[in-house]
């Protein structure tokens, strides 16, 4: 993750900072031992990565739930990476990584594994490598635990783990692990958060973490959940809560013009100037449309699921029949179609 910075960049600091407070911080550990990889962090990351793991003076996370949006192709699953590398080398974490779709989770296994694969490049990591699971939808990377003394690994001792899957129902069954990561967070249902959440009930170091990743959910996605955290932060009403998001307060108008929507693309894109370019900004804003633009590049969150429904939930599962030939045949019917939200 090198960037090539240009003159101008994008806002380092967040629009929306929530960050419990702590004693000291394996931040600055965490970018030292990335940066030994070719990892260079940007400003924005290392704000990040410091509050995510700040502690206190018993040793434990203040930040229990940590959640980020920041529109897309900034850096976001760099940073995932940095978190979990960081997590199964120098603490021996077991961590559950998550994702919408399988191919999302291969996609993350594979950019983790890489590191432990090139023994060549990087011959102490892949000393370290107890396992590494390729069966799709399993993927693992097991770890030998490392000697506190001679930071050298101890074959036979298992060490940190970090697992990929996609999630469903059941996916989490049989996972017990220190820190969950919900990667497209906006796509996470309270349904698949409920079968998550019992994984760190018996967490194997004691010290747990909720990582939600992802941008502002669109009409046709869940967002629930991830909203939720969201107004919790606007709120303050969880204090071992940390939020980041880069995003403008409201929709652009219309008739904005294309200087002013770059300008907002600096404010709320923080790797723009160092991977993004203005070229490329100018492009999606002929090709996207208003809202998706907003959404997508300027982290944008709609009113969505404000409205209550015209016909509640409760209301309209009790009118399924059974078939059709239950005395309805023949009677004239209609249908009635609302926007994705449901507010139309």
């Amino acid at each position: 993750m090198k960037s090539s910075k240009t003159t101008a960049c994008g806002r380092q600091e967040p629009r929306i900072a929530l960050e419990p407070g702590y004693s000291y911080t394996d931040g600055e550990a965490a970018a030292q031992l990335v940066g030994e990889y070719g990892y260079t962090l940007d400003p924005w990351q290392s704000r990040v990565i410091g509050a995510w793991l700040g502690r206190d003076e018993r040793d434990r996370f203040t930040a229990t739930s940590c959640g980020l949006a920041v529109p897309r192709q900034n850096g976001k699953n760099a940073l995932l990476e940095v978190r979990e590398l960081y997590g199964i080398v120098c603490m021996g974490e077991h961590i559950l990584h998550t994702a919408h779709e399988v191919k999302t989770a291969r996609k993350a296994f594979n950019r983790l594994s890489s590191f432990f694969e090139n023994g060549r490049k990087y011959p102490e990591l892949a000393a370290m490598v107890a396992s590494i699971r390729r069966t799709n939808g399993q993927e693992a990377i097991e770890l030998w635990a490392i000697d506190p003394d001679t930071l050298e690994p101890i074959v036979g001792e298992v060490g940190g783990t970090v697992e990929f899957s996609a999630r469903s129902r059941g996916a989490a069954r049989g996972f017990t692990v220190d820190t969950v990561v919900f990667d497209e967070a906006q796509e996470l249902t309270d349904e698949q958060l409920d079968a998550l959440l019992p994984t760190l009930a018996a967490a194997p170091s004691g010290n747990r973490q909720f990582i939600y990743a992802g941008t502002p959910p669109s009409p046709t996605t869940p967002g629930d959940s991830f909203a939720r955290i969201r107004r919790s932060a606007i709120e303050k009403t969880d204090d071992s809560l940390a939020w980041h998001e880069w995003s403008v307060e409201k929709m652009p108008a219309r008739d904005t013009s294309g200087e002013e929507l770059l300008g907002l693309a600096y404010e709320t894109n923080p790797a723009l100037g160092y991977r993004i370019t203005p070229e490329f900004i100018q492009k999606e804003m002929l090709s996207m449309s208003a809202d998706g633009f907003a959404r997508e590049r300027l982290g944008w969150w709609a009113e969505v699921g404000k409205a209550a429904p015209a016909i509640p939930k409760s209301v309209w599962e009790k009118t399924g029949v059974g078939s059709i030939a239950q005395g309805y045949a023949g009677r004239r019917t209609f249908g009635v179609k609302f926007t994705p939200d449901g507010s139309l």
